[in-house]
């Protein structure tokens, strides 16, 4: 009798065990989802930069725009070289280039987010993998469990 209870007490261990590894990865892969839409977001913010710097480009020099300064508010400002743009550059560094220069820079960061968002997609499949397989061995160990509780 002792022993039944013993190994009914190590498939318990087992089963909280298979429990936690699978709390585990499905904490991991929440927070690969939100690294990939704090990427996301971040791609959406370099695309609005592309289509401001060309559109400020194709309004041309000397054009009058408007500023947001934050709470509603704006204020006028002239275009003075639609050419130069400001980019950072890392570090808090940031570097005058050329429209194009800046585009090209700009396209450089999207596709490095790119790459990183493909590699956390693929670590979420891997762990959705390593879920399905964990639910697999859990339900096995729930079936055998009842088997030997008849």
């Amino acid at each position: 009798m002792a022993k039944k209870e013993e190994r009914k007490e190590v498939k318990t261990i087992s089963m909280e065990e298979l429990n936690k590894e699978l709390r585990g990865y499905i904490a991991q892969i929440e927070a690969l989802r939100a690294e990939i839409s704090v990427i996301d977001e971040s791609i959406a913010n370099y695309r609005t930069v592309i289509k401001t710097i060309n559109n400020l480009r194709d309004l041309g020099k000397g054009k009058n725009i408007l500023i947001p300064i934050g709470g509603g508010a704006q204020i006028e400002a002239k275009i003075e070289n639609p050419d130069r743009v400001v980019v950072s550059i890392g570090s808090g560094i940031s570097a005058e280039l050329n429209a194009e220069e800046a585009l090209t820079q700009i396209a450089k960061e999207i596709a490095s987010l790119q790459s990183l968002r493909r590699t956390l997609e693929q670590a979420i499949a891997e762990a959705y993998a390593k879920t399905e397989e964990l639910l697999q061995k859990t339900r096995e160990l729930g079936q055998a469990e009842g088997k030997s509780n008849k």
